[in-house]
């Protein structure tokens, strides 16, 4: 590409100067621009805040310790009588029962190894259920306790719609 007088840029460039020195000494001005200015240190404040913390640390810490939780008189007496026991509610029994009987039927159906796998997780879910029961019978109050429990009902229907669902027999029309 050229210019009007007919010199390319590349011989353009190559005739101008290597350095360039400023008109004036520019340092100053920049120096000035880029230091940042101290911060002002502010200890008493500083101080008061890490005091203010403290003091609510220890406000909470004290209140927790000394706060009473107050259950009903009667919660302990049936928490202590609970048996923890499967749900006896005659739908929850039948709708299990089948679903059980249909998990059996297609795990018949799989390989010995996948079928070994899949009752060994089964064995798994149902000793850490038994384990959860015994531990409540224990500490029949403990509400960690009682949602694990719950959960590992949830893990082993979990597991029987899961082999129903994979062995599910597909449907062409």
């Amino acid at each position: 590409m050229k210019n009007a007088t007919g010199q390319s840029l590349d011989q353009q460039l190559a005739e101008l100067p290597r350095d360039v020195m400023p008109r004036r000494n520019l340092w100053p001005n920049i120096r000035d621009r880029i230091q940042v200015a101290p911060r002002r240190s502010r200890p008493v404040l500083m101080a008061a805040c890490i005091a203010t913390a403290a003091a609510c640390l220890g406000s909470i810490f004290t209140w927790a310790a000394l706060r009473k939780v107050a259950a009903p008189d009667g919660l302990p007496a049936i928490a202590a009588t609970a048996a923890f026991t499967e749900p006896g509610d005659p739908k929850y029994i039948k709708a299990r029962d089948s679903l059980q009987h249909t998990f059996r039927e297609r795990l018949a159906l799989l390989e010995p190894g996948t079928r070994a796998k899949i009752e060994a997780s089964l064995g798994v879910i149902q000793q850490a259920h038994e384990n959860i029961r015994q531990a409540l019978l224990g500490d029949p109050s403990s509400p960690v306790l009682e949602e694990l429990w719950q959960s590992t009902w949830h893990d082993e229907i979990d597991l029987y719609d899961r082999v129903v669902e994979a062995t599910q027999p597909s449907v062409r029309t």
